[in-house]
């Protein structure tokens, strides 16, 4: 690291991944050059703060700000003596569920226009095995430059980014072993330990299997909560008496799944084998269980109240916890559960009034998505008729639920996709039901349905 253009780097996407990653890097003695075309994102950058919650960004991002390691535009910067280029863009997927790579396409066409000999471009967005040899290599080949390609896929996970970028070992697969040498020197820089895999597709691979199986762990896990909501019986017990001192066991709690990674890489995992023949049956299996989830439980909901003389037509129902997670905690709606389930329940109470709440998530985007903000967990159960936790942030183990169900419409019920509290251990309200997901069979109403 002792020539400036290797201190000088661009990151091309300052979302979740980029401006994290930018941070730490500006911490660690680079000089980060963001590149950002998202307007949102931009203006809060200008107002010195980051577009999403992640525990110390905001604190880091004034500091390098300040001191001048990072700055931002909107297009590729000129004249900065930049070696090293990361492209962090994202790779949505369309409505048949297909990557979309058209940003990292557009991106490595701006760097081939900036390459020069011996620069590096390491592509960290999750792509489709072969993407790096096949797609963006071409592309920057055509600048008859002598420069280095690597993949090094991000594997930190939302609320805890910043501790996870130093600590996780870091994936290095390279088109060749100057790449792979001039990679280490890099992120040697970064994090505490490097493994170079034997080739870029392998590193490829290694981000999309992370995720897949991820996935499929609590898809089981939520088969699991099903089968025993099917055959009366509870999911918590038969997960915790079941793996209590008994270490062959590892099943999860179940819940709603979802969130940017594990929404989209098992399609894009599945899409990479189609070309070899292979159809990934399992992981598409278990990425349709968990998407299947939110109208599942919709229709065991909405079955449910039918049953309970005297439920309104037109009931008051909270959604506690719209992040698409609780632990780590973080404020990103991008492919929550939740909100399937709101979309889900929209459709079976039309006539419905919906009031959201999330300890994270801003009341203003609580709006956006047609719900009325609460301010506190005890408006959400006040003259309600329904209330349902969607997420595991901890606040929500800590409700005193008992209290708040004297404060709920009678009937009333209270739907946990977490199973937060035991329902033996409750006291609640006359008229008012507690039920958890894999634990649909301690509801009186359960052999009615």
């Amino acid at each position: 690291m002792k020539t400036k253009s290797n201190k000088n780097v661009c990151v091309i996407g300052l979302g979740y991944v980029g401006l994290t990653l930018s941070n730490i890097m500006a911490n660690k003695g680079f000089k980060i050059f963001g590149v950002e075309r998202n307007k949102f994102i931009l203006e809060n950058l200008n107002k010195k703060k980051s577009h999403f919650y992640e525990p110390g960004l905001n604190k880091n991002l004034k500091k390098n700000l300040r001191n001048k390691s990072f700055s931002f535009t909107n297009k590729l910067p000129k004249n900065k003596n930049i070696g090293t280029y990361i492209v962090t863009v994202g790779t949505p997927l369309n409505e048949k569920k297909k990557i979309k790579i058209s940003d990292i396409i557009l991106a490595c066409k701006s760097i081939a226009k900036n390459l020069k000999d011996n620069d590096i471009v390491i592509l960290r967005s999750t792509v489709k095995i072969g993407t790096s040899r096949n797609i963006v290599l071409p592309i920057l080949k055509k600048t008859k430059k002598n420069f280095h390609l690597v993949y090094c896929p991000e594997r930190a996970i939302e609320g805890s980014a910043l501790k996870e970028l130093k600590n996780l070992p870091q994936i290095i697969g390279g088109f060749d072993n100057k790449s792979i040498k001039k990679a280490k020197l890099i992120f040697s820089k970064v994090t505490k330990k490097i493994i170079v895999t034997s080739n870029i597709e392998t590193a490829e691979m290694i981000k999309l299997i992370d995720n897949s199986s991820r996935d499929l762990f609590f898809a089981y896990a939520n088969e699991v909560a099903k089968a025993c909501d099917a055959v009366g019986i509870s999911a918590s017990e038969v997960i915790n008496s079941g793996k209590t001192g008994y270490n062959r066991t590892h099943v999860a709690k179940p819940g709603l799944v979802g969130g940017a990674c594990l929404h989209k890489d098992p399609h894009i995992y599945s899409q990479s084998l189609n070309k070899y023949g292979i159809s990934a049956k399992i992981t598409l299996m278990g990425r349709e269980i968990n998407e299947n989830q939110p109208s599942d439980i919709t229709n065991f909901i909405y079955n449910l109240v039918k049953k309970i003389k005297n439920f309104p037509n037109k009931p008051k129902i909270s959604l506690l916890g719209l992040a698409f997670k609780g632990k780590p905690i973080t404020d990103d709606l991008r492919d929550s559960m939740g909100i399937k389930v709101f979309e889900s329940l929209k459709k079976k109470f039309n006539k419905s009034i919906f009031f959201g709440y999330d300890p994270i998530v801003s009341k203003s985007n609580i709006k956006k998505l047609g719900l009325k903000p609460i301010k506190s967990l005890r408006e959400a159960f006040s003259k309600k008729n329904l209330v349902i936790i969607l997420n595991n942030h901890h606040i929500f183990s800590k409700i005193p639920i008992s209290k708040y169900s004297n404060s709920l419409s009678k009937p009333g019920i209270i739907y946990d996709f977490w199973s937060h509290f035991n329902s033996d251990k409750l006291n609640l309200s006359k008229n008012v039901e507690y039920i958890s997901l894999g634990n649909h069979y301690k509801s009186k109403y359960f052999k009615k349905l």
